[in-house]
C-alpha cells in the first residue's frame, strides 16, 4: 500500500494506492489517526488505484470515520473502483460514507 498525501485548503487529501487489508490497514490507521487528533478533520480518500479492501481496514476506516466525525468533520471517499464499491455496498457502508466520482464536486462537500 501507497499513500500520497496532499492539501486543498482545510481538506486532506489521502491517495491510497494497492492493497488496504489486516496489515496495511494497521499501518494506515496510524497515518491517519494522527492527522486527525492534530486538527485536521476533514478527509478526502481517493480510492482511484485501490485495489482491494479487506474486512478489517473497514473497521478501521469505519473508526476513523467516526474519530473524524468526533472531531467536528468527516471522511469521504472519492472514485472507488466497481470491485471495491461492491464491498462498501454489501457492508452498508455506501450509506455511511459520501462517495463522490468527481473531485471538484468532493472538495465542495465539505464547504458549509
Amino acid at each position: 500500500m501507497k499513500i500520497w498525501e496532499k492539501r486543498q485548503g482545510e481538506i486532506v487529501i489521502l491517495s491510497v494506492e494497492g492493497r488496504l487489508d489486516a496489515t496495511t490497514g494497521a499501518a494506515f490507521e496510524q497515518q491517519v489517526a494522527p492527522m486527525i487528533e492534530a486538527g485536521n478533520k476533514n478527509i478526502l480518500l481517493d480510492m482511484a488505484h485501490l485495489e482491494y479492501i479487506s474486512s478489517a481496514a473497514l473497521r478501521r476506516l469505519l473508526l476513523l470515520a467516526k474519530q473524524a466525525e468526533d472531531a467536528g468533520g468527516r471522511i469521504a471517499l472519492l472514485e472507488i473502483q466497481s470491485s471495491i464499491l461492491e464491498i462498501f455496498e454489501m457492508a452498508g457502508f455506501t450509506y455511511l460514507f459520501p462517495i463522490y466520482m468527481d473531485q471538484e464536486e468532493a472538495l465542495r462537500s465539505f464547504v458549509k
